[in-house]
């Protein structure tokens, strides 16, 4: 069988997306017993307890398929938002979403920009859907909104920006993305990717979904509750876009792509404000102490608006992460990225972060 002639010809330069390491493989490699994943931005506080009540409900109903327009929590979203649920789409994960609309939106040759270091879904994505990839500048290891202005052509179709960028954490400040919305023409699409969003400073974010409620109908933006929700392993994003454009993915979303448990998990966890405050909370107390020890280590770093720290070790980003799992503390390094020197670590409980802190500290001074 000639697989190349079988193939989807957007499949060529496509590398697959390689997730943060697990327990698993720290305990058979080094014997470690009870190792700390730090290394894929989960809640280290868990799941939402309201999330868990309302799933564990669900669940002698299991056997039958849910609703399958998930219209709840479309009219949950709607009504924290001001806007209409036939704005409001849901996928199994905000990966879900970036590949409806990829799949609803790209012909062949449309043009897609891309910052040049960012979630690589986006890239993967399109180039399914024989986009071609337009690399936008950075400056240093900031997205850099004036050079993606500059690539714009007739043939754009979309723009991806993710803000807080994962892997460097940094947040765009409300104006600069403000003034960046009014540049682009309305016949192209902004992804605007926000799974941090809750972690960032409000006072300085921009309010994305009061510029689409404002008519800026050439706004997608995307949000997740696996992160500061703690629902990950229940698979629960959303995007909010404009009708038209949920229409088009609704024509090819998977008929029932989000169980019934996880549809009522995520009823509960929108609920448990008290579960956000204290994950928010421990998160801006965890950032700060690693960033003192970074401070005594002599090591640079992003200062992050989300969960994670992007962190530049001066040495092969492969090998610190391998010592740190070595030491029972699974970090993500972000060779893959772009940034061959650099880690990526979780913001952990306060039990956690002592643990990555001592076995950095452990490497750096060998």
């Amino acid at each position: 069988m000639d697989i190349d002639r079988l193939m989807n010809s957007g499949l060529r330069d496509i590398k697959p997306y390689v997730g943060g390491k697990h327990r698993e493989e720290a305990k058979e490699k080094y014997r470690i017993e009870e190792p700390v994943k730090m290394s894929s931005n989960e809640n280290p506080l868990g799941v939402s307890p309201r999330a868990l009540e309302e799933a564990q409900g669900m669940l002698p109903g299991a056997n039958v398929y849910p609703e399958g327009s998930n219209r709840l929590l479309r009219e949950a979203i709607a009504g924290v938002h001001d806007i209409s649920p036939e704005t409001v789409m849901f996928g199994n994960g905000a990966d879900e979403i970036i590949y409806y609309l990829a799949m609803g939106l790209i012909n062949d040759g449309d043009e897609v920009i891309i910052p040049r270091l960012t979630f690589p879904i986006y890239e993967i994505a399109c180039r399914m859907m024989r986009a071609a990839i337009v690399y936008s500048g950075m400056r240093g290891l900031i997205v850099d909104t004036d050079d993606i202005s500059k690539r714009l052509t007739d043939k754009t179709k979309l723009i991806a920006l993710c803000n807080p960028n994962n892997p460097t954490g940094h947040a765009l400040h409300r104006d600069d993305v403000y003034r960046f919305i009014d540049t682009v023409p309305r016949n192209v699409l902004i992804i605007m990717d926000e799974a941090y969003a809750e972690f960032a400073d409000p006072d300085l974010f921009p309010e994305s979904v009061a510029k689409f409620r404002e008519g800026h109908d050439n706004l997608f933006i995307i949000k997740t509750l696996s992160k500061a929700y703690g629902l990950a392993g229940f698979r629960v994003g959303y995007g909010i876009g404009d009708a038209r454009i949920v229409e088009l993915m609704n024509r090819i979303k998977l008929p029932f792509n989000i169980s019934i448990v996880s549809q009522h998990a995520a009823l509960g966890a929108l609920q448990d404000d008290a579960f956000i405050q204290r994950t928010i909370e421990n998160t801006r107390k965890g950032r700060e102490e690693i960033y003192e020890a970074l401070g005594r280590l002599g090591l640079s770093y992003v200062e992050s608006s989300t969960n994670f720290i992007l962190i530049d070790t001066g040495r092969d980003g492969d090998l610190v992460t391998e010592e740190l799992m070595r030491r029972g503390v699974i970090v993500r390094s972000a060779k893959n990225y772009g940034t061959p020197t650099s880690i990526r670590v979780t913001v952990g409980t306060p039990e956690q972060n002592h643990r990555f802190i001592e076995a950095l500290e452990e490497i750096f001074s060998a």
